[in-house]
């Protein structure tokens, strides 16, 4: 019985094999070319963005994931870890590509030493900071591919990746010359894809019909329907083909975000059916990847599943307390018309636009490029008609507020450098109280003297200084977000980094829901439920496995991925 069930495997093995060298026959030269120094060492990072441990059990549990449950069953372990803060995909993949935990506080956030805003939805914008923070550092994905990241891991090749360690073409953040050789090798594909996006709409207007039948759904529609189609069909589908023809190539670091899932949630809320049933179909792409990783890889590729942070169920802001953040602190400000922050002319222009003119203009202008930048800067002003807020100017105060999910920074334009919460106090007592009263307003965090930070919360303040930890008893506000002993440290080294608000703005948690200040019933970014406990899947074996806490994301790029990278 067991020799038939061994040549059946082999059979199958061979049948899979002759299939793949015959269907990327045209990659057959790239991978000879790798193959003459010997069969190389490598890894695949797949991550499911937003995915939560808790949520990917019920998934798991409800059939979604039939592919990664068979993979969990040959050798391959689940756990959970803390995620790091802030708990959102750009700081995240700073800390896995290059080790990097500070300098990026948020999804969008202001420089108030440049008077920019840096939203992570804009390329320009991720690639400024990118060049600003990381430089040349190397990154884990050095010679490799990024698919669909925020941050390129410093790749060879980056295709739909927000930004890029070369400058790059549209053409080729869209995948170039080889994108085109694959749609040519999967004609069947190409067509299934068409039909799928028309049935994604379809599926969209009964998702919507049937949550709004349930009382359920306050968000916004927006431009939410093209997102999803774009993430849960075209992307999804590029970004598979892309890696599957880069491992029978042997590229020998790879790495790519399936959003679909994170998308939805936020829409729908993460435990939602809607959100849930979608991981079938990422589930199935990620079972093409195995079946390439098994029979036709051009190296010995190691697979890391993981997910970079959760979503926790949340509520809009506005919805529940009819004004946006924003909003409600311009009014505050109008009714008390005492504000004694003098900061100056506001020259908002650039930072509202966002388009960093100078940094631009200062690269290579090609005709091309032009092109691009002027396709680019139209779409969007059309796309900020249409999206919810996410940023609010307050004149009479000198203020910028930037949203991201259930997190929110607040700058004081007057000064450079981040005000102590004694400056803010002093300039605005009435608005400190007011927000630290807010009933969406879980807790306040700003800078103090001499490495303090304060924290602000309905029940009082309390100052941490860093080589003193607070008293037992003194962190009980934290209860309801999390373990305090374990979630205090984290929180206190994210609100003494440089490019963080003067004050940084937590959206109350409680009865199992987070005020989240972008319009959304998903959300992350702070901490408080799912959102901060993400998944990882190691092989078995692996020594983070015996590991009892795993907290940030540094881990991964230290003891995950950089140990796997071969020059």
């Amino acid at each position: 019985m067991n020799r038939d069930k061994k040549t059946q495997h082999l059979l199958i093995s061979g049948i899979f094999r002759l299939y793949y060298h015959f269907k990327y026959w045209l990659f057959r030269n790239e991978r000879r070319e790798r193959l003459k120094a010997g069969r190389k060492s490598g890894f695949v990072g797949i991550q499911i963005d937003g995915l939560s441990h808790a949520h990917f059990q019920m998934a798991l549990e409800r059939g979604y994931l039939p592919s990664i449950a068979r993979y969990l069953k040959h050798g391959n372990r689940l756990r959970s870890y803390l995620s790091g803060l802030p708990s959102t995909t750009p700081a995240a993949q700073a800390a896995i590509f290059y080790g990097i935990e500070e300098g990026i506080p948020a999804f969008r956030w202001f420089e108030k030493s440049t008077g920019q805003i840096i939203s992570c939805n804009d390329p320009d914008h991720v690639q400024y900071f990118r060049e600003k923070l990381i430089g040349d550092r190397p990154g884990i994905l050095t010679g490799g591919s990024s698919y669909s990241n925020i941050l390129d891991g410093g790749a060879a090749q980056s295709v739909f990746t927000v930004s890029s360690p070369h400058p790059q073409t549209l053409f080729g953040r869209f995948g170039g010359s080889r994108l085109l050789l694959l749609l040519f090798l999967h004609p069947i594909r190409v067509a299934r894809m068409c039909l799928a996006v028309f049935s994604e709409y379809l599926t969209e207007l009964y998702d919507r019909n049937r949550a709004r039948s349930k009382k359920i759904h306050p968000v916004k529609i927006g431009l939410f329907p093209f997102i999803r189609i774009f993430c849960n069909v075209i992307l999804r589908e590029f970004q598979s083909f892309g890696v599957i023809a880069d491992i029978y190539s042997g590229v020998p670091r790879i790495y790519t975000t399936y959003s679909g899932y994170d998308e939805l949630a936020h829409q729908y809320g993460p435990a939602s059916r809607t959100a849930l049933k979608n991981l079938k179909y990422t589930d199935m792409r990620i079972g093409e990847v195995m079946r390439m990783l098994r029979y036709a890889p051009g190296a010995d590729y190691q697979l890391i599943l993981l997910s970079d942070h959760g979503q926790t169920p949340g509520y809009p802001f506005e919805s529940k307390f009819g004004a946006t953040l924003g909003d409600a602190v311009g009014a505050f400000l109008e009714d008390n018309e005492k504000t004694t922050i003098s900061s100056g002319p506001l020259e908002f222009t650039r930072s509202q636009l966002g388009y960093l003119t100078k940094e631009i203009d200062a690269r290579p202008d090609t005709w091309r490029r032009r092109i691009y930048r002027q396709v680019k800067d139209t779409l969007q002003r059309k796309i900020g008609e249409l999206a919810p807020e996410t940023l609010k100017v307050v004149i009479q105060g000198g203020i910028v507020i930037t949203y991201s999910s259930s997190l929110a920074h607040l700058y004081f334009t007057g000064r450079k450098n981040r005000l102590g919460l004694a400056q803010i106090r002093k300039q605005q007592p009435l608005l400190l109280r007011f927000l630290s009263k807010h009933k969406g307003i879980g807790f306040l965090m700003a800078k103090g003297s001499k490495e303090r930070v304060w924290f602000v919360h309905r029940g009082g303040e309390l100052c941490c200084h860093k080589a003193q930890r607070p008293q037992e008893g003194e962190l009980t506000f934290l209860e309801p977000y999390g373990e305090p002993k374990l979630i205090y440290p984290q929180l206190f080294d994210f609100a003494a980094d440089s490019s963080c608000g003067d004050l940084i703005i937590f959206g109350d948690y409680s009865n199992g829901q987070i005020a989240c200040f972008d319009d959304q019933i998903g959300g992350h970014g702070s901490v408080g439920g799912d959102q901060s406990l993400p998944f990882l899947i190691l092989p078995e074996g692996h020594p983070l496995l015996k590991q009892k806490n795993l907290v940030g994301h540094a881990f991964l790029y230290h003891q995950v991925f950089n140990p796997l990278v071969k020059d």
